[in-house]
C-alpha cells in the first residue's frame, strides 16, 4: 500500500506506515483518521431532508430485499457511538453484504445499496475490522469498473447508480486513495454519456424507460451535491443542460398530488429531490413551475404577462414516444398523458386533481370473424399544440392490410376531449370493434336511462362520455355499446365496410351539467352523391347552448360537403360561434 496507493493529500502518518509495511499502524492511523474527519461531509448532511436521499425516489421493488432499512441503517451510522456488540454486527453484515451481492441480479436495490455502503466507508473504519474494509472498498471499485461496460439503455438506473454515483461517491469520501480518487474522471464519463444516450435532448427517456425518469434524476440530484464538494462538475456542459431539462419534465409529468403519471398514487420522497434538484437549475421558470404543479407549494407572485413566459405546458417526442396534452402549468388542469412504445398505447387522463383512467388504451379489431393482429409499432403521424387545443394522430399497421389510426384532441377553453380510433382498410367486410380505457379506481359511472351517454365521476371529476357514432338513443343498440366493463369504459361498434370510424367525446365542463345535449351522425356528400359511412363521417353534438362540428375521411381526401361546408381535408374539428360560423380547433390537411 505504499508509493502512488495513497495520494499526497493522505495523513503523512498514514503514509509513513504504508511505506514501513506497518499494516497494523496504518490501520489504526487511517482508521482514527477517517472517523475524526469533518470534510467533505457525509451524502446524508448535504441535503435539508429528513431522510436519506438514497430513499428519494426508489423504483417498484427497489427495497424488497431490506434496502430501505439497509440504508437508514447506515445513514444513521455513529462509529463514536458504537458498543463491541454493534461493531461485530457490522463486521458481519458488511462481510454478508459482500457475499450477497456478487450473486445479486443487476436491479436498482443493488445500485442503492452499494452507494449507501460507499457513502458510509469513511464512518465504517470505526466500526469493522481492516480485512473487511479493504475488502468492501475493493469490491465497490470492481462494482463500478464492471458497470462502466455495461450499455446504459438497457440497465439504465444501476449503471448510473454504479458506474456514476458509486464512483463518485468513492471518490468524493476517500480522495487520500489514489484508485478513488481516479474514479472520479471514470464517473464523470459515465454520468454524462447515460444522460445524453438515455434522453432526448429535452430531458426526457424514452418511454419504456419513463418509470426510471425519478429514480435516474435522484441519482444525478445527488451526484451533482457530491460534485460540488470537488474542483469539477460531474457533468460535461451538454450533460448538465439535459439535467436541467429532465427537472422540467419531471414537473411536467407529475400528477396533481405529487406522484408520477402511471405510478402508484405515492409521491415519495418527490418534494425533497425536486428541491434539492432545483437548487443546482440556473433557470428561474423551473421553480416557478415547481410552485404551480406541486401541492403545498406557495405559488410565486406574477402578472399575467410572467405566466405567458414560461415554457409550454404541453411537450411531444417522437423519440421518446411520448406527449404530454395540457393548456397550462396549473396543477389541478387537464391533461393527458400518453406514451407509445412498441405497439401499445398508454394513456392517463386527470381533470380537477383527479386521475379519471391510466394505462393500456386496449383494442381488439375483427374483420369478418378473423382476429387482427399489429405489425410493427405505432408511428407519430401529426402533432399540434396551440392556445386552442393539442392534438396527436398514431397509426399502427395490422394485418390483412388494415391500419388503425388513432386520434387524440384536448381542446383547451372548450374543455372537451376527443378519442377516436379509425380503422382503415381497403377490403370490405365485417368490422367488429372493441376498444376500452383503463378507468381509475376511484372512478364511478352512471348511466343514463334512456340516451347513451355514460357519466363518469370521483373526487372533484365529473365527465360525460358521449359515444359519437352510436345511436343517441339507448333502445338502438344495432351500431354498439358504450358501458363500463371489467376492463373499463368500454365501447363497441359494427359495421360493414373497408373501414370504421370509432369516437368517444368527453365534456369535463362543470357549468354544462344538467344542460340539453345531444349529438347527430351528419350527411356527408360528394359530387351530390351521399358517401357511406366506410369513406367519410362527420357529427354535430351540441351541449347547452354550445355546438361542435367533427369530420373525418375515411377513404382518399376528396372535395366533399357537410353541412354546406366544403372540405378536403381529412379531419377537422371545430367550433361553432354565436353567428354559426365554423371556427376550427384542429384542421389536419
Amino acid at each position: 500500500m505504499a508509493g502512488s496507493f495513497w495520494h499526497h493529500s493522505a495523513p503523512g502518518r498514514v503514509r509513513r506506515a504504508a511505506k514501513a509495511k506497518d499494516a497494523e499502524s496504518l490501520w489504526s492511523a487511517w482508521s482514527s483518521y477517517l472517523v475524526k474527519r469533518k470534510k467533505p461531509e457525509r451524502l446524508d448532511r448535504l441535503f435539508a431532508a429528513k431522510r436519506s436521499p438514497l430513499l428519494w425516489a426508489p423504483t417498484e421493488g427497489a427495497f424488497d430485499r431490506g434496502t430501505a432499512a439497509l440504508i437508514e441503517q447506515l445513514a444513521g451510522l455513529d462509529s463514536k457511538r458504537a458498543s463491541s456488540a454493534t461493531k461485530t454486527n457490522w463486521d458481519r453484515d458488511a462481510a454478508g453484504w459482500i457475499a450477497d451481492s456478487e450473486g445479486a441480479g443487476r436491479d436498482s436495490g443493488l445500485g442503492l445499496e452499494a452507494a449507501a455502503w460507499a457513502a458510509a466507508l469513511p464512518e465504517l473504519a470505526g466500526v469493522i475490522t481492516s480485512s473487511v474494509w479493504w475488502s468492501l472498498l475493493d469490491h465497490l471499485v470492481a462494482l463500478c469498473v464492471e458497470a462502466s461496460a455495461w450499455p446504459v439503455e438497457e440497465l439504465p438506473l444501476i449503471q448510473q447508480l454504479l458506474a456514476g454515483e458509486v464512483a463518485l461517491t468513492l471518490a468524493y469520501g476517500l480522495p487520500e486513495i489514489t484508485t478513488c480518487r481516479k474514479m472520479a474522471r471514470r464517473a464523470r464519463r459515465s454520468l454524462s454519456a447515460g444522460m445524453i444516450d438515455l434522453l432526448d435532448g429535452q430531458g426526457l427517456p424514452r418511454a419504456e424507460h419513463m418509470p426510471l425518469l425519478r429514480p435516474l434524476l435522484a441519482c444525478w440530484t445527488r451526484c451533482r451535491a457530491l460534485a460540488h464538494g470537488m474542483k469539477k462538475d460531474c457533468f460535461t456542459r451538454r450533460a448538465g443542460e439535459q439535467f436541467d431539462w429532465a427537472v422540467q419534465q419531471s414537473l411536467r409529468w407529475t400528477r396533481p398530488d405529487g406522484s408520477f403519471v402511471f405510478g402508484a398514487a405515492d409521491s415519495g420522497f418527490f418534494d425533497d429531490m425536486i428541491t434539492a434538484a432545483l437548487g443546482f437549475v440556473d433557470d428561474e421558470d423551473d421553480r416557478r413551475i415547481a410552485a404551480e404543479v406541486l401541492p403545498g407549494k406557495k405559488k410565486a407572485s406574477q402578472d399575467r404577462a410572467g405566466r405567458r413566459v414560461l415554457p409550454e405546458a404541453s411537450a411531444h417526442s417522437e423519440w421518446s414516444t411520448a406527449t404530454v396534452l395540457r393548456g397550462d402549468w396549473a396543477r389541478r388542469g387537464p391533461r393527458l398523458s400518453v406514451l407509445y412504445p412498441g405497439h401499445r398505447v398508454l394513456v392517463e387522463w386527470s381533470v380537477d386533481g383527479d386521475v379519471v383512467w391510466s394505462g393500456d388504451w386496449g383494442w381488439e379489431i375483427r374483420r369478418d370473424g378473423k382476429l387482427l393482429e399489429p405489425e410493427g409499432e405505432w408511428q407519430d403521424l401529426c402533432w399540434v399544440s396551440d392556445k386552442d387545443a393539442d392534438y396527436l394522430e398514431l397509426e399502427l399497421e395490422l394485418t390483412g392490410g388494415v391500419k388503425i389510426n388513432r386520434q387524440m384532441v384536448l381542446a383547451h377553453k372548450d374543455r372537451l376531449v376527443l378519442l377516436a380510433d379509425a380503422v382503415l382498410g381497403d377490403v370490405a367486410g365485417r368490422l367488429d370493434y372493441r376498444g376500452w380505457l383503463p378507468l381509475a379506481p376511484s372512478i364511478t359511472t352512471r348511466d343514463e336511462s334512456d340516451t347513451r351517454e355514460v357519466y363518469l365521476t370521483g373526487g372533484r371529476a365529473a365527465v360525460m362520455a358521449l359515444p359519437l357514432a352510436l345511436s343517441e338513443w339507448r333502445g338502438d343498440d344495432r351500431l354498439g355499446a358504450l358501458a363500463r366493463t371489467a376492463t373499463g369504459l368500454e365501447l363497441r361498434q359494427t359495421s360493414d365496410g373497408c373501414s370504421l370510424y370509432c369516437p368517444m367525446l368527453f365534456d369535463f365542463d362543470p357549468r354544462r351539467a344538467g344542460r340539453r345535449r345531444t349529438w347527430r351522425q351528419l350527411t356527408v356528400a360528394a359530387s351530390l352523391e351521399i358517401q357511406p359511412a366506410d369513406v367519410a363521417v362527420g357529427y354535430r353534438v351540441q351541449l347547452g347552448r354550445e355546438q361542435w362540428l367533427i369530420y373525418r375521411s375515411l377513404a382518399p381526401r376528396a372535395n366533399r360537403t357537410l353541412l354546406g361546408h366544403n372540405l378536403s381535408t381529412e379531419s377537422l374539428v371545430a367550433r361553432f360561434d354565436r353567428s354559426g360560423e365554423v371556427e376550427p380547433l384542429i384542421e389536419v390537411e
